[in-house]
């Protein structure tokens, strides 16, 4: 069948056009598609500039819908459920998935992301069942798409092993900022802080009710207040990392999400003579992301504010066009099957 799907057609320009779905093999799923949210990786993507998206490409990857048809053999349960994504595909017959940490499976493919696997910036996908978690009705479809980025920070603190009694930074109050300290507030962390240069950034994650402070403003904070024990770089840029050191305690877990940078240097003294740990953290599992939607349905009313703006795909392609200017304040954009 035919479907409209919001094409990158070049570089920087997108068209809404006919494209025809996959076929359902395997166990897998059809889902009629109602929102998916545009992650920056999109926006920096669509540009060409991090060789990460390619032309004629349907991205998308955080998103919400309902299931419309199972494979035979499937889980037919799932027809006429809503649920969200687990937009990375793995084998699930590798030792790696077998050990439960399929999101670093060898061979996975990133719906929306890997060439040839079209996204959900579209009406339908189809999708592995595996990949499919259950969402309640009492989150919006908008909010929802959500979960995606609520995973990868739960996982970024689950990597770092955090307790309660830790202390925290996070450096970067973007999306994914957020999305590490809704994490920490799940496991009951009390100290935590979010360093963020923009003024307007720091106004609206206080309708989180989260502490952020300008990175000047760092030193003199962490001078009254114990120095953190885990710091979370969600930017990913030689300035970002440099402060993760500058102002972390010795024996710091630095836990490296954000890949604003391909390559950065590490200040080998600062790691071995004081025993500071460097971790990657990337996606989640399966579990993790599924737990997230549940925590979201106890939780929408406090993360409610994480979408900013809304749009049907047909405004899509001058939406991105706002987004490439950089003269547009938004936090995260979703758009909406729901004409």
């Amino acid at each position: 069948m035919s479907h409209q799907s919001l094409v990158l057609t070049h570089f920087n320009q997108f068209e809404v056009k006919e494209r025809t779905l996959v076929e359902l093999t395997g166990d897998s799923a059809k889902v009629k598609i109602l929102a998916t949210a545009i992650c920056g990786s999109d926006i920096h993507g669509s540009t060409g500039s991090t060789g990460r998206r390619f032309t004629d490409q349907v991205m998308g990857h955080e998103t919400c819908g309902i299931v419309e048809k199972v494979s035979p053999g499937s889980n037919s349960d799932l027809l006429g459920k809503r649920v969200v994504i687990n937009p990375v595909i793995s084998c699930h017959q590798c030792e790696i998935c077998s050990s439960g940490k399929e999101y670093l499976c060898r061979s996975r493919k990133v719906l929306g992301v890997t060439k040839g696997i079209d996204g959900a910036f579209a009406q339908y996908v189809v999708v592995p069942t595996a990949n499919l978690a259950l969402i309640g009705d009492e989150v919006s479809s908008t909010l929802a798409t959500a979960v995606e980025p609520l995973a990868v920070g739960y996982h970024a603190v689950v990597r770092a092993d955090v307790k309660p009694s830790d202390t925290v930074l996070i450096i970067g109050g973007g999306p994914i900022g957020q999305a590490i300290a809704f994490a920490c507030a799940r496991i009951g962390v009390r100290n935590f802080v979010i360093s963020e240069p923009s003024e307007s950034k720091r106004k609206f994650i206080l309708s989180f009710a989260f502490m952020s402070l300008a990175p000047s403003d760092l030193s003199g904070f962490f001078e009254s207040s114990a120095r953190p024990t885990v710091v979370f770089d969600a930017v990913g840029n030689a300035h970002s990392f440099s402060d993760a050191f500058k102002f972390s305690d010795i024996a710091a877990r630095i836990v490296l999400v954000g890949m604003d940078s391909p390559d950065l240097a590490i200040p080998s003294y600062e790691v071995s003579a004081d025993e500071r740990s460097v971790l990657g953290s990337y996606c989640y599992t399966n579990k993790e992301f599924a737990e997230t939607a549940q925590w979201l349905g106890a939780n929408s009313q406090l993360v409610a504010p994480f979408i900013s703006d809304v749009t049907p795909m047909r405004d899509a392609p001058e939406m991105f066009e706002k987004l490439h200017s950089g003269n547009f304040e938004y936090n995260r954009i979703v758009i909406s099957q729901d004409e």
